[in-house]
């Protein structure tokens, strides 16, 4: 072994070289972990942001969906977080419609402290999402050629629902879907897409539910049909005992035939006018339909109608005041007396006929029956003579009266 060999391997063992080099990892771990514990560091993150305690059938509109989260501690605890280690949150308790600016808050784990955060407030507004069903219209791609027209048209659903903000569900003016002249010719059920016809253009996103419908259409040829409401024209009152109860037409709807454009403006059919001033009793009639004004449209079948004129009859009320009551029937006693001698009679009818009720024309009679009574005193019930059929007896009062024999 050569000399400096052999001093190396002296050097080597040595006591005092395994001390100071064991001083010397000692002091250079010291310097490492108390450098790591000293020295923080800062750190930013991006955070999606949560929306808490939203109402019911409201949605959130904020451009805003993210932040940065600047966060200081030890590089070794900003190197260990992972996603979602920081929260970020905007709670919308207790809010309304409308515009507000709400505060960012973060929650960040323990040993990381929070430094800031960008934007440090939100703008948001705050919408109403509602759904609204509207029925599915049909036209034909690029229009029908003359000739032809749909007799009947089956769409399944025949209603779809639409979802989103209220403001966008408000320039919804129809909802409809377009099959082409050639998958109707085909006869068979097709399956078509729906399409949404609007005012504006829409802010947010618009749903509709289903976003195809299926549909099963005759075609035929000759102008198209449609079954139009007909409406009486009507003058005048009824006598003034009388009020129209209603007014009943007989066939309720016409057909009219003509182009599509024409029949969509045709809202109702008018009848002529009839004037029923002073009528008292109902009345059937047959009416003629007025011609129509389009040149175009033409009734199918009959032009006219059958109208039933339904009257009610007003009625009033009237007191008759102390009406004597009379004494009909055989007895075996001479006479009798009646306590007391009048009554108080209510009657009801139309008022023509109460009116003409006076002292030469009164025919409201009173009366008890004394037929087979034997006891000289009894209670009996008031009887009425009614010689009006239009006139009826409501109350009479009192209901019965006492009658006496009069044996002297």
């Amino acid at each position: 072994m050569s000399p400096v060999r052999r001093k190396i391997d002296t050097l080597l063992s040595s006591p005092n070289f395994l001390r100071i080099i064991s001083i010397v990892i000692a002091v250079l771990l010291w310097f490492y972990v108390s450098g790591d514990r000293a020295n923080e560091i800062v750190k930013t993150f991006k955070c999606q942001v949560d929306f808490l305690n939203v109402p019911p059938q409201t949605i959130l509109k904020t451009e805003a969906k993210t932040v940065e989260i600047s966060v200081s501690g030890s590089r070794r605890v900003l190197d260990s977080l992972q996603q979602g280690s920081i929260i970020c949150e905007v709670d919308a308790k207790g809010l309304s419609l409308g515009k507000y600016r709400l505060a960012v808050r973060a929650i960040v784990p323990k040993d990381v402290k929070l430094v800031g955060i960008n934007p440090s407030q939100i703008a948001m507004e705050m919408v109403r999402y509602v759904e609204r069903v509207v029925p599915v219209e049909v036209t034909v791609k690029d229009g029908l050629p003359s000739g032809l027209y749909l007799e009947s048209v089956h769409v399944t659903p025949k209603d779809i629902t639409v979802k989103g903000v209220e403001k966008d569900l408000a320039r919804i003016e129809s909802v409809r879907v377009s099959p082409t002249l050639d998958q109707l010719k085909s006869g068979e059920e097709i399956t078509v897409p729906v399409e949404i016809i609007k005012s504006q253009g829409f802010e947010d996103e618009v749903t509709i539910d289903p976003g195809q419908v299926k549909l099963m259409a005759v075609l035929a040829q000759g102008l198209p049909k449609k079954k139009v409401a007909v409406n009486v024209q009507v003058v005048g009152k009824p006598h003034s005992d009388y009020s129209v109860k209603a007014i009943v037409v007989e066939p309720s709807e016409v057909e009219v035939e003509g182009p599509y454009p024409s029949l969509g403006s045709l809202a109702r059919l008018e009848t002529e006018t009839i004037d029923i001033t002073g009528l008292s009793q109902e009345q059937s009639m047959v009416v003629p339909l007025k011609p129509l004004e389009d040149s175009s449209l033409k009734y199918t079948g009959a032009s006219s109608v059958r109208v039933n004129i339904l009257l009610k009859p007003y009625t009033v009320s009237k007191l008759l005041n102390n009406v004597a009551v009379e004494v009909e029937g055989n007895s075996i006693y001479p006479g009798w007396s009646v306590e007391p001698t009048t009554v108080n009679i209510t009657i009801e009818g139309i008022p023509s006929e109460v009116e003409k009720i006076n002292e030469t024309n009164f025919p409201i009679e009173p009366y008890v029956n004394v037929t087979n009574i034997v006891s000289r005193k009894l209670m009996v019930p008031v009887q009425i003579r009614n010689t009006s059929k239009s006139i009826h007896v409501v109350k009479v009062d009192p209901s019965r009266v006492t009658v006496r024999a009069e044996v002297e």
